[in-house]
């Protein structure tokens, strides 16, 4: 389901039955029952990563066939213009002199030195212009931001000495592997080929392994977590029509484009802006409506023919009609999509715990000054495939928000 050839986005686990319709359903359950042997009997065969909050994110390593260093954002994997640079003047030529290509030069000029095996991707967590020293709740710290959440380490730990020298940080998370440096001949692995110790005191490598065993969730949890995947996975076989009509009317072309099926995962990501959740499936199936109309009234707006505004309208009655003669169903795959997210946090509230452990602290920037928050989230891979768990209404609203006053 979620396989990823080249990683440049995440799917969140309750949207794979959008995406797929049933079977994006079943792929969840799959992916939750993993979680079940990870954290229960310790033989999964899944891999679990934090997510770390980084920006830009970076391809390096060497070419398979020349054997020389390159760097690159995600243009790497660009469909028949990679944007792949081998030295400083091409990092100029492809990405600029500042910016981003500056801190490209920085990535070029030390990563060689990282023993870096084949190729690897990993996200900027700073650069020594970004670090700041702050008092947050009367602890000064060394803090740092490429994105949304702000990073803090206390400024006499020794990784806040360590951060304070360098030049970079960096979290490497995904390996390629491929005989040819072409996008098309490369497939993402879990973990980097990195040595986890160097001597460069210019790069604080950060490491975003989670694993499992060190989890101590509580086995009435657990059982929970359990139950809760066996209901989801009937749920999924009572609405699987529909949610395969729900896919097959989704589009971004013709009277697709009309339909309210395409306009459901957008809903979803406005009410997370608006800190709603699911409480109430009859609610929220309202809110739906009452979401679908009022984008299909602006686009309508913008047609410039009679005729066409006229005939897109008849489409946004007939998508109305459609929310109207399937309330039931709608409101059945509404809780289904609560029971899947509901699920998910109980994972996510024991990696916070552990993730709390470390010397490092997240907080989130607002016009009162630091909030604490969690990590961004966490992504497992299974079997080639990966999906993120993330809670939405903290991480994803804090990133719809989160005003980007560094830029």
């Amino acid at each position: 389901m979620a396989n990823v050839v080249h990683l440049t986005h995440l799917e969140h686990l309750e949207d794979e039955m959008l995406n797929y319709g049933v079977e994006g359903c079943h792929a969840a359950v799959r992916f939750m029952r993993e979680l079940i042997k990870m954290m229960g009997e310790k033989k999964g065969s899944g891999y679990m990563q934090t997510k770390w909050d980084g920006s830009p994110s970076i391809v390096c390593g060497y070419d398979p066939e020349s054997n020389d260093f390159f760097v690159a954002n995600k243009s790497a994997f660009n469909v028949g213009t990679p944007k792949i640079a081998y030295n400083e003047q091409e990092i100029d030529m492809l990405y600029g002199s500042g910016g981003l290509g500056q801190t490209l030069k920085t990535c070029f000029k030390y990563f060689p030195r990282m023993n870096i095996k084949g190729i690897v991707q990993g996200d900027v967590l700073f650069t020594e212009d970004k670090l700041k020293v702050e008092v947050i709740d009367k602890e000064r710290y060394v803090t740092f931001r490429m994105n949304t959440l702000t990073y803090a380490v206390p400024y006499d730990h020794p990784l806040g000495r360590q951060i304070m020298q360098a030049k970079v940080g960096i979290v490497f998370h995904t390996h390629y592997d491929g005989q040819y440096m072409d996008p098309s001949a490369l497939q993402a692995r879990a973990g980097a080929n990195v040595p986890q110790t160097n001597d460069l005191p210019e790069v604080v490598q950060f490491f975003n392994d989670t694993p499992l065993v060190d989890t101590a969730i509580p086995q009435s949890q657990l059982r929970t977590f359990e139950q809760n995947v066996t209901i989801i996975n009937r749920m999924c076989t009572i609405t699987k029509d529909f949610l395969n009509a729900l896919v097959a009317n989704m589009g971004t072309t013709g009277d697709k484009k009309y339909h309210v099926a395409s306009y459901v995962k957008q809903f979803f990501n406005d009410e997370v802006k608006k800190q709603r959740s699911i409480s109430d499936p009859r609610k929220t199936l309202k809110a739906l409506g009452e979401f679908y109309h009022t984008k299909m009234i602006k686009v309508i707006d913008g047609l410039k023919s009679d005729k066409a505004k006229t005939e897109k309208r008849t489409l946004m009655y007939a998508g109305l009609k459609y929310l109207e003669d399937h309330e039931n169903e709608f409101r059945a795959m509404l809780a289904l999509y609560k029971k899947i997210q509901d699920n998910k946090q109980i994972v996510i509230d024991e990696l916070n715990r552990v993730e709390g452990l470390g010397a490092v602290r997240y907080f989130v920037k607002t016009p009162n000054g630091y909030q604490v928050t969690n990590p961004e989230g966490y992504v497992l891979h299974l079997d080639g495939d990966m999906i993120k768990l993330v809670n939405r209404l903290e991480f994803s609203y804090n990133n719809f928000t989160v005003e980007k006053d560094w830029k």
